[in-house]
């Protein structure tokens, strides 16, 4: 069972029902905040935190007062945090909402004390006898807690609003948070907020129908898959950006593989599940961003998907790439974004989304569900679930066109190529011995750092392994290799359990441990295939095969050796027979740029010297 922290289930149903209430003046209500977000965020006054407030078995939506903002963040506020709530009113408009006055910063980070969690409007909805937020608003609408405040002077609680009757169909709704296989009857109502083509799929087992949506409420957003029939049934049913009720879908464990989205759980739509439009869409948003900056992007794990806002800078035309693995060809077009971190990046727009593109420069675009990408530098990548809002009405991009129409537009932007000639970049690598000082690897996140190093031993008893080259389609840009380990069936063919294939041959690929050194120490590294070929000039079955001719084997090895090069550094910690270390994984390598290393060694050398 999880830690409660104190936190008693079914507090908030309590402290809100006419029966109850009276048991709770006086008293404080611990809960956990499951998720929450700025609101006016670019207005330092009114800058609020909305919030998803829970006891462990019951949801409602909280906003906390603008006066908490400065306490809140001297104090570790984030997700999961606990806190107690100290002064309070209860508003009702569309939906109910605890309007925070005062409260304190318990636990600031937590675990998660439960997911499955009931709607406390959907309670209410119900029993609306027991809603104290539906009397004559200033009598019976408010619940004020006197417990005082030592970490800040508390608010004053604003006065409950004009009740408005909401108007639904008669049924209860859960959050999409609260979701998991441990549920029963559960109603969700979301928002399409993508839907995808219908797609299809052969393999050895035969071959079928796919269809991907996703569904977003105000507390997070849901990815849903109907195969064969279903996904006809469905894809004809649902339309993007309408409001949905959906129930007696299956929850099952997500596969981040094939989702950007955070949450733990998926559904799969099937014969039994029902969905049904709905007409009362106010209270459902309609699209969820989480922004990085464009500064913040180089230091993002590679293939991390994100949300980013930008002005568009540049606009390439299409152009096609060929796929190696199929030879089917791709549209492709490449943008740049601009923000006010002063950095630009190239985003890849694919296929239909990339002919179809009209937005001129200058303008403001949100982009949902883009992959950091790392060849010649950061860039971005539309994924196929990933879309593009033109001028979104939030504050955010308000505050971008202010920014670049008064003087973005003249700025002189850092690139995050590494083919240019700028030294920037070179100032931001370190030194094995900086890595290993500053602790990189050892948080729960990985870090990513370059440095200048040279092999000077690989280990050549495992180079590869025996790989699967069926083709699978696990994006929207076409197929690509399965790349499992394949395993021989005694002395004969190959076999890939996750395609049911066998093969005479394998296919190999790189998988290499290698000692790095540079002026100031060394560290083991792995390399994969990607780049262990740009370094051997060759493939690993071909290595693999010299290695009868011994002196061309060793040829071909020592002719990386204590060669220079950039080397982009994946550190995570990891634990293996209970002790713990840093793993060092290669996420990219590259030559070393001379014009670029004498302009850092010059601009160094000036700096020094003060010529």
């Amino acid at each position: 069972m999880s830690e409660t922290y104190g936190v008693v289930p079914g507090t908030l149903k309590e402290a809100l029902s006419r029966s109850t209430c009276h048991l709770w003046h006086g008293k404080g209500l611990r809960v956990q905040i499951t998720n929450s977000k700025v609101i006016n965020e670019s207005n330092a006054a009114d800058r609020r935190y909305r919030c998803v407030l829970s006891d462990g078995k019951y949801s409602i939506q909280g906003l906390i007062d603008s006066s908490c903002n400065e306490y809140l963040e001297a104090n570790g506020f984030a997700r999961f945090s606990i806190i107690t709530i100290n002064q309070y009113t209860i508003a009702k408009t569309m939906k109910r909402i605890i309007l925070i006055a005062s409260l304190t910063v318990d636990v600031p980070k937590a675990e998660r004390i439960s997911t499955d969690l009931s709607s406390l409007d959907s309670f209410f909805d119900q029993k609306p006898e027991e809603d104290i937020a539906t009397g004559i608003p200033g009598a019976g609408a408010q619940q004020q807690n006197t417990t005082p405040q030592p970490q800040h002077a508390p608010a004053q609680a604003a006065a409950a609003p004009t009740t408005m009757k909401k108007p639904r169909e008669d049924r209860p709704v859960n959050p999409i948070e609260s979701l998991s296989p441990y549920q029963n009857n559960w109603t969700i109502k979301g928002r399409v907020s993508y839907k995808g083509d219908i797609r299809t799929w052969s393999n050895s087992k035969g071959e079928g129908k796919l269809f991907n949506v996703n569904f977003l409420d105000e507390s997070d957003e849901i990815r849903a898959t109907a195969f064969n029939e279903m996904a006809e049934k469905f894809a004809g049913l649902l339309e993007e950006g309408k409001v949905y009720y959906v129930t007696k879908a299956r929850i099952q464990q997500s596969k981040p593989k094939f989702s950007h989205l955070s949450h733990p759980y998926e559904l799969s739509l099937d014969r039994d599940t029902e969905i049904t439009e709905c007409f009362d869409t106010s209270d459902v948003p309609k699209i969820n961003f989480n922004f990085a900056k464009l500064d913040a992007i180089q230091n993002l794990e590679k293939d991390s998907v994100i949300d980013v806002i930008g002005v568009i800078n540049t606009v390439n035309d299409v152009f096609q790439i060929t796929a190696k693995s199929t030879g089917k060809p791709f549209n492709r077009r490449n943008i740049t974004l601009v923000d006010d971190s002063n950095f630009a990046i190239d985003v890849g727009l694919w296929n239909q989304t990339a002919v179809d593109f009209s937005i001129p420069t200058g303008s403001v675009i949100a982009l949902k569900g883009v992959k950091v990408q790392d060849f010649g530098g950061r860039s971005l990548s539309l994924t196929h679930a990933g879309s593009i809002v033109s001028n979104p009405d939030i504050p955010e991009a308000y505050q971008l066109k202010g920014w670049y129409d008064n003087k973005g537009s003249s700025e002189n932007f850092k690139s995050m190529k590494t083919e240019n000639n700028s030294s920037e970049p070179l100032n931001r690598r370190k030194t094995i011995a900086q890595a290993e000082g500053e602790g990189l690897g050892g948080n729960e996140k990985p870090d990513y750092f370059t440095v200048k190093a040279s092999i000077n031993y690989i280990k050549t008893d495992n180079l590869a392994y025996p790989a699967c080259n069926n083709e699978v389609n696990t994006t929207g840009r076409g197929p690509s290799p399965c790349n499992r380990k394949v395993i021989q069936e005694g002395d004969g063919p190959w076999r890939c359990e996750r395609c049911n294939l066998t093969y005479p041959e394998p296919h190999y690929r790189y998988i290499l441990s290698a000692s790095i050194v540079d002026h100031t120490g060394q560290i083991w590294v792995t390399l994969f295939d990607d780049d262990a070929r740009k370094m051997f000039d060759m493939s690993a079955g071909e290595l693999l095969n010299l290695k009868h001719d011994e002196t061309e084997f060793k040829k071909v090895i020592n002719s990386s050796i204590m060669k220079e090069m950039n080397f982009r550094l994946k550190a995570k910690q990891d634990s293996y027979n209970g002790t713990v270390r840093v793993r060092y994984q290669v996420s990219s390598i590259s030559n070393l740029d001379y014009v670029s290393e004498c302009n850092a060694l010059a601009k160094e050398l000036e700096s020094v010297l003060l010529v």
